[in-house]
């Protein structure tokens, strides 16, 4: 399985005007796909007078031949999972507080530490998140409830399609510039893993019992093979199986520059298309909504197929846009395999 995951917006937040909506997009799709997207995506430079070796962007794009660009990929495997936030009620404020109490969280593991050197880690990623900007926090948010999506949707999406691209999950992120690599990327990577695991059995990821699940074995905890320092907190997990979530996300995850990958092009331009939909920015937003939608998958209780962020719950679509969200929800894949 490939999964190629970029954003689109600044994420900031002072100053923004309301429906400021940022997105973090992540395009995922079978490997054996590989020459259908990136054809697709070649087809759309050529038609739009762009050079094959660069990469394109929205803004540069006929709004028809993004949208047969996305007819294209509606016939593919592949699939969208994203996360959209309106950083208009990400005050600084709320942002600070909840980097603060993340932080707080982190540092009250450390005395269950045994070692020195574990707890120092654990000191070392709170000063990292500390150092980050609110506006890479924001996006580090996002970007973490993205992969939760993506484990826990995707899963169950193409374990009952196409199981045995369950054999290896890659993750392909777009790097940041020089000046906010270091920092953003190396907390992202230690910090998604654990909260993530955390997450997973908090509210354990749903397993479909009618499908094989045989090609992922080596990222799935066995009876009794769930690590003791996860059962001391959650004692009922003692005989219970489930995924190990770190390797899921650890075993192969690279930051990359967009220009020389296809799959992360792509991500920016669904990432790119989903915002101006709830910007309401294209001539035809029902069509971009319609086409949009149907490259989601279906999300429990038929609600949005986007993950509605918010660092203080207000964050949620209205007026025209909750209509355009309406039309996703209509057009997304179905999750259960008829």
């Amino acid at each position: 399985m490939e999964i190629f995951i970029d954003e689109s917006g600044s994420f900031t937040a002072k100053g923004a005007a309301t429906n400021s909506w940022c997105v973090v997009a992540s395009y995922v799709t079978p490997e054996s796909e590989k020459r259908k997207y990136r054809e697709a995506l070649r087809k759309l430079k050529l038609r739009n007078n762009c050079a094959v070796q660069e990469e394109i962007k929205l803004y540069e794009i006929d709004e028809n031949e993004y949208f047969n660009f996305l007819n294209e990929l509606n016939k593919q495997k592949g699939v969208l999972f994203c996360v959209a936030t309106d950083t208009h009620f990400n005050t600084e404020e709320l942002i600070d507080n909840h980097k603060n109490k993340l932080a707080s969280s982190i540092l009250s593991g450390v005395d269950k530490m045994l070692y020195e050197g574990g707890k120092e880690a654990l000191r070392y990623l709170t000063s990292q998140i500390d150092s980050l900007s609110n506006q890479l926090y924001t996006q580090m948010v996002c970007q973490i409830i993205l992969m939760l999506e993506v484990v826990n949707r995707g899963i169950c999406y193409f374990v009952q399609r196409y199981p045995n691209t369950l054999k290896s999950f890659k993750w392909r992120v777009d790097q940041k510039e020089p000046a906010k690599k270091l920092n953003y990327e190396d907390a992202f990577e230690k910090l998604s893993p654990a909260l993530l695991q955390t997450f997973s059995l908090e509210e354990p990821m749903p397993a479909l019992n009618w499908c094989d699940y045989r090609p992922m074995r080596e990222y799935i905890y066995g009876k009794g093979e769930i690590p003791e320092y996860l059962v001391e907190k959650f004692p009922h997990l003692k005989d219970e199986e489930g995924y190990d979530i770190q390797k899921i996300v650890r075993k192969d995850i690279k930051f990359l520059d967009s220009r020389s990958v296809d799959g992360i092009q792509i991500a920016d331009l669904l990432a790119s298309g989903v915002r101006r939909v709830l910007k309401r920015g294209f001539a035809d937003n029902e069509t971009a909504a319609r086409l949009l939608g149907g490259l989601m998958v279906q999300e429990k209780s038929n609600s949005a197929p986007i993950g509605l962020v918010s660092l203080n719950s207000k964050s949620y679509p209205v007026g025209e846009s909750k209509e355009l969200v309406k039309i996703m929800i209509a057009s997304c894949r179905a999750m259960v395999k008829k």
